[in-house]
């Protein structure tokens, strides 16, 4: 008998050696990137240009827009895929803090929460300088890094003045296109009044990329729904 089970345990051996391999062939892939429509950083200037009240104004105005009901509508459009959304804010290099995570909006009931959680966030830093560079270049590191592939991928890039941080801004907006990354902008003039003719020419880049200026910080609120609605908007087919 003791040969018997001699005999059947070598024999067990045997199979699993060759089954062994099979099943690692067989065995599930790592999780692959959740595809959506749109990828998109919402990068928020927060130099020492930008005071406490506007600052505020900008977070306000991004919760206030989703909890739009035609941002909401947009989301629900995107549908099956959804949008995967995250919100930075930059300032001098170095400095570029994440202060939502990307988040994947797939109803206008999650666009209505994401709202909700954009109008709870604080201000991290307070820098010295206005690196548009170094907001770009984070940016598009968290895009690259996240979980998600987007059919379009975009960096909405929010600033009250020109790029002075002494980062190559014509090298990071050239290396984001290259990686496929759309850049817009979102030029607030209460300070330089043809900042938007900057934006035009020095920070945005992509197919269809665009600038949506505001007025002044007051004017943040209406320009950055109408801003969400064009990059929120559904896939050609």
């Amino acid at each position: 008998m003791a040969a018997f089970w001699r005999l059947r345990a070598a024999l067990s051996r045997a199979l699993w050696s060759r089954l062994l391999p099979l099943a690692l062939l067989c065995a599930p892939a790592q999780a692959q990137d959740t595809t959506v429509a749109v990828e998109l950083v919402l990068a928020l200037d927060a130099s020492a240009s930008v005071d406490r009240r506007e600052f505020a104004l900008q977070v306000e105005g991004l919760a206030r827009a989703f909890r739009d009901p035609d941002v909401q509508r947009a989301v629900e459009d995107l549908k099956p895929l959804g949008a995967a959304v995250a919100v930075v804010q930059w300032g001098a290099p170095g400095e570029t803090q994440l202060v939502l995570p990307f988040t994947h909006l797939e109803s206008g009931r999650d666009a209505k929460a994401f709202g909700f959680r954009m109008g709870l966030i604080h201000r991290w830093i307070w820098a010295s300088a206005t690196s548009i560079a170094s907001g770009i270049t984070d940016s598009a590191a968290l895009i690259e890094t996240n979980a998600f592939d987007g059919h379009r991928k975009v960096i909405d890039v929010s600033g009250d003045g020109e790029d002075n941080g002494g980062v190559d801004l014509e090298a990071a907006r050239q290396a984001a296109r290259a990686r496929g990354i759309i850049i817009n902008g979102l030029p607030i003039m209460a300070d330089v009044p043809d900042l938007d003719r900057y934006y035009a020419s020095r920070v945005i880049i992509g197919p269809d990329s665009f600038v949506e200026p505001a007025r002044d910080f007051e004017d943040y609120v209406r320009a950055i729904r109408a801003k969400l609605l064009k990059e929120l908007r559904p896939l050609a087919s």
